[in-house]
């Protein structure tokens, strides 16, 4: 009578194929509704049917040809393996080239495989080749998953990264009762207690990792739904409700603050000649021009139609004035490829505030004042309010907004 009649190896065989089997389906059917919007999402379905495969025809090996349960049989799970190693590095890195190293130590292992099961049989050196190889691929999947949360934070993957690491020492251990024992059980139904434990532990691993995946990609998909609400779809800059969302601290407001604000010259015009199309490109030219010109810890808005807001804490407005100077050389040395004639400028207004009882209201009327009066001058220029000047709600007044000289020796932190 077998000590662990309930880790019978025949029937955790095919308990845990099936489940694997059919989460191999449920990830397929996900896998067709989420492709577009993730990398990786079909490896990971078709990893469950390889492994399902793979371990089916491994441990029939009593039952089948030899060349279906050795040759085709491991190469089926070291492919799936090396399919989980590719499909994390796409799916939570976003790296849709394979790794050729990766690539060439499958075709290696192939190649020994056959080798050790042809031209110099010895179940032995194949076993522990093999070991070798599992032990290294688990151990690259455990390093690219704990690079994810370093990178991230999120400690959703930390299921995974455990059993990962569990596996490569499962094969760790095996390699060592091979070396030291001389002796190494062959993967089949007939198998024991260490067979039955590897598989629930294969079984448990691809559970974790189709259903982590499954909420992995569902909360990016309300994470994007959500920057939808704050963001312009258009340029990817915040709209007014995400600015809103950003200025909600207090405290933002009691430091010095700097407002540019960004026309484009003509616009209409623009539309009106090349098309609305030929528009939205010089929009997302200019957006992106803003952001290349920026911190990270600045805020960049679309204000609304061709009008853009830039918030730049802890700026002057000499400053502001080399930011916008920078950003309006830009736009005026762009072209497009779609439109080889195509030349724009844009005009802008800055104000800032070196107190914590300037109101941002007036902060934002001041900087479209100075664009007012930019455009009054000429447009493709900065013009920075006055603040000697007392502020009028009307239009502004000769002397009310007036240009500055560019400072040499700033030099803002991009």
């Amino acid at each position: 009578m077998e000590p662990y009649p309930f880790l019978d190896a025949r029937t955790v065989f095919i308990i845990c194929v099936g489940f694997i089997f059919f989460y191999g389906l449920g990830m397929l059917a996900f896998a067709r509704r989420m492709s577009p919007a993730f990398n990786g999402i079909y490896l990971f379905a078709v990893v469950n049917f390889l492994i399902a495969t793979g371990l089916s025809l491994i441990f029939l090996r009593d039952y089948i040809d030899i060349d279906w349960s050795i040759m085709v049989g491991n190469s089926l799970t070291m492919l799936a393996t090396n399919l989980i190693y590719q499909a994390h590095l796409q799916f939570i890195h976003q790296q849709k080239k394979p790794v050729l190293i990766s690539a060439f130590l499958l075709t290696g292992m192939i190649a020994l495989v056959a080798i050790f099961t042809y031209a110099i049989p010895d179940g032995k050196i194949r076993s522990l080749l093999l070991s070798c190889y599992y032990c290294v691929q688990f151990f690259l999947i455990a390093s690219a998953i704990r690079r994810f949360q370093q990178q991230t934070q999120q400690t959703i993957y930390t299921p995974l990264l455990v059993i990962a690491a569990a596996f490569s020492l499962f094969f760790v251990l095996r390699i060592g009762i091979s070396l030291f024992s001389g002796q190494l059980q062959p993967y089949k139904l007939q198998g024991g207690l260490m067979q039955s434990l590897l598989i629930i532990f294969l079984m448990l691993y691809i559970a974790a990792l189709d259903f982590a995946i499954v909420l992995i990609a569902n909360g990016q998909l309300v994470q994007k739904v959500a920057e939808l609400a704050y963001k312009d779809t258009l340029t990817t800059l915040y709209n007014r409700r995400g600015m809103d969302q950003q200025l909600a601290n207090p405290s933002f407001f009691e430091q010095p603050l700097a407002v540019i604000m960004c026309d484009i010259d003509h616009f209409k015009a623009v539309n009106d000649r090349y098309g609305h199309h030929i528009g939205d490109i010089v929009l997302q030219s200019v957006a992106r021009i803003i952001k290349a010109s920026t911190r990270k810890t600045d805020i960049c808005v679309r204000w609304g139609g061709e009008e853009f807001l830039i918030i730049l804490p802890m700026t002057n407005e000499q400053e502001a004035f080399v930011v916008a100077e920078k950003i309006r050389l830009a736009c005026e040395q762009q072209t497009f490829p779609e439109q080889p004639g195509l030349v724009f400028t844009s005009s802008f207004g800055i104000s800032s505030k070196q107190d914590r009882h300037s109101f941002f209201d007036a902060l934002i009327n001041d900087a479209d004042q100075a664009l007012y009066q930019a455009k009054t001058l000429g447009r493709n220029q900065v013009s920075v309010f006055s603040t000697a000047t007392q502020r009028d709600s009307g239009a502004p007044r000769p002397g009310m907004c007036e240009k500055i000289q560019q400072n040499p020796n700033y030099k803002p932190s991009i």
